[in-house]
């Protein structure tokens, strides 16, 4: 049995303005540090063997602090960055709809289907994050490990392992370092718990 711990990077500055951040690297604001802090505390609790981390600093930062509260290194690994939007990356949802208002209306209505310039595309991105994963349970079976990452990349993996449909919006939502729970064991796939928030109360 392999457990992940599935830990969304701290508030970044663009979080706080509702910007639309995909690959761009945008650092955490001082309550994303403090949030990183408390979510590093709660984490000692688990007997951890390593931690992996997208190479944004969002994200690093993040699992860095988590890092120094266990003694681990963090491996990175670009595979587990979040999903690129392109031409959106950078607006506001209020700045789209003024600029693009028929692309925020198509986008609203059904956001994986709505072709934007430059754009990963949500199969593409769904597949390198489950080869990313696989890699790190291959490398950790019957241990437990942290990663820390992005919410689009936690909801596309938890999307594929359940076979819902990538043509939709996920029903999953990971707020600023909300620290969630998934184990596969015997090639079984199995959720104990999500977006869990109560470090930060």
């Amino acid at each position: 049995m392999t457990r992940l711990l599935l830990v969304r990077h701290g508030r970044s500055v663009w979080n706080s303005q509702g910007r639309i951040q995909g690959q761009i690297d945008i650092e955490l604001d001082d309550e994303g540090v403090q949030q990183a802090h408390r979510v590093a505390e709660r984490v000692k609790q688990f007997d951890i063997a390593a931690i992996y981390s997208s190479p944004l600093q969002r994200a690093r930062v993040t699992a860095e602090m988590i890092g120094a509260q266990l003694n681990l290194p963090v491996t990175c690994d670009d595979r587990l960055m979040e999903y690129q939007f392109g031409a959106v990356s950078g607006l506001t949802w209020a700045e789209l709809v003024t600029e693009q208002p028929e692309l925020a209306k198509r986008w609203n209505d059904d956001p994986w289907t709505v072709p934007l310039e430059g754009s990963e595309g949500r199969v593409a991105f769904g597949e390198r994050v489950r080869a990313v994963m696989d890699d790190i349970i291959a490398r950790h079976p019957a241990q437990q490990v942290v990663v820390v990452a992005h919410g689009g990349t936690f909801s596309v993996y938890l999307v594929k392992m359940l076979g819902l449909d990538l043509r939709r919006r996920p029903p999953f939502h990971f707020g600023n370092t909300s620290l969630s729970s998934v184990e596969v064991k015997n090639g079984v796939f199995s959720v104990h718990f999500l977006n869990d928030t109560c470090h930060l109360m």
